[in-house]
């Protein structure tokens, strides 16, 4: 099974399980090359399911779909189950009709299996749309792929999640997902093996990433300016504690993590109302204030009151200031040694 084959029959089964609220026995067995013609099997409702994935089902492709998994069922004791990408209703009714059991990525299904004449199960659903169809080809570094592009960097292992987990941790389209990652294969970004997919020139795609997001998306995520009430607290702008909610960003949070800079401004990135920062008398608003708040735009955990390093290296690389950049060649020498 290769990897398009794999995503598409991930997709599939998480939308199998969310339609009908399965309990966690829905498996696939990955042992690739076990199952003879078929790509994989998968138990449903306890039941042992060969699988054979494909990508939309056409009017020009039915046919010989069929035909081939006819042939290949007329040998099987076990239940078949044709997975696709999407199947339109038209192509639906057909295949049910001909008698075989199908599912896509978008939910619909029709799925039964019987005990001699008994039937044991029926999974139907039909007529939700297809999730791929409409989504909007985003230039890799726009918006959207600028919030893939960071999650893919974040960790080596992100690359290999499947589509969904990808887009609940980016908050982007499942369809700019795949586009972005396609656009990725194509400039040469990731190597796709039979094992898996591998990020590729990992610094490269990381500098291209910051020039980008301070071009691009940062502009956007700017919701105001704050300044400190005194210059006493500005000089104790560590003993303010943040909410939760809030993360330390750009000159602050380099310093927090090496002492080496001292702050000439402030970044904070908020999931929560800029009001909460107020509460506890440090800051005040100010259109020119030192205290930038940015939008938090990742959907992820994170630990402590500090973005991620990718971003602390962003915010330095991006402020044209001769110390920051010096405190992101620090960064990139000690904490991101592993994109060198």
């Amino acid at each position: 099974m290769v990897l398009i084959e794999r995503e598409t029959l991930n997709l599939a089964m998480e939308a199998l399980k969310e339609k009908f609220a399965l309990p966690d026995n829905v498996v696939i067995h990955k042992d690739d090359g076990a199952y003879g013609n078929f790509d994989a099997l998968v138990k449903i409702m306890n039941i042992d399911f060969l699988c054979k994935i494909k990508g939309n089902i056409t009017a020009t492709n039915i046919n010989t779909i069929v035909n081939r998994l006819q042939k290949y069922m007329a040998t099987e004791k076990r239940p078949v189950l044709l997975v696709a990408k999407y199947i339109n209703p038209n192509m639906f009714d057909k295949l049910v009709e001909l008698g075989l059991n199908i599912l896509d990525c978008a939910g619909n299904c029709y799925i039964r299996y019987m005990n001699g004449n008994i039937p044991v199960f029926h999974l139907t659903n039909k007529g939700e749309k297809n999730v791929f169809a409409n989504e909007k080809a985003y230039p890799v570094f726009q918006d959207a792929g600028i919030k893939v592009i960071f999650y893919l960097l974040q960790d080596k292992n992100n690359i290999n999640k499947a589509y969904r987990e990808i887009q609940e941790n980016t908050g982007v389209a499942l369809g700019t997902v795949k586009n972005v990652i396609d656009e990725l294969v194509t400039r040469n970004f990731i190597l796709v093996t039979d094992k898996g997919r591998i990020l590729k020139n990992r610094k490269a795609l990381l500098d291209l990433w910051v020039e980008n997001y301070n071009q691009v998306l940062k502009p956007k995520l700017l919701i105001g300016r704050m300044a400190f009430r005194t210059n006493e607290q500005r000089n104790k702008w560590k003993t303010m504690e943040l909410p939760e909610g809030m993360f330390w960003g750009g000159e602050g949070a380099a310093n927090m993590i090496d002492n080496y800079l001292g702050p000439g401004a402030f970044e904070i990135y908020t999931d929560v109302p800029t009001a909460y920062l107020m509460k506890n008398g440090f800051v005040k608003q100010d259109a020119n204030g030192e205290i930038k708040v940015y939008q938090k735009f990742w959907k992820w955990e994170t630990e402590t009151h500090l973005v991620p390093l990718i971003l602390v290296y962003a915010d330095l690389m991006g402020s044209g200031n001769d110390r920051c950049l010096e405190a992101a060649n620090r960064l990139m020498e000690y904490g991101l040694d592993d994109f060198e």
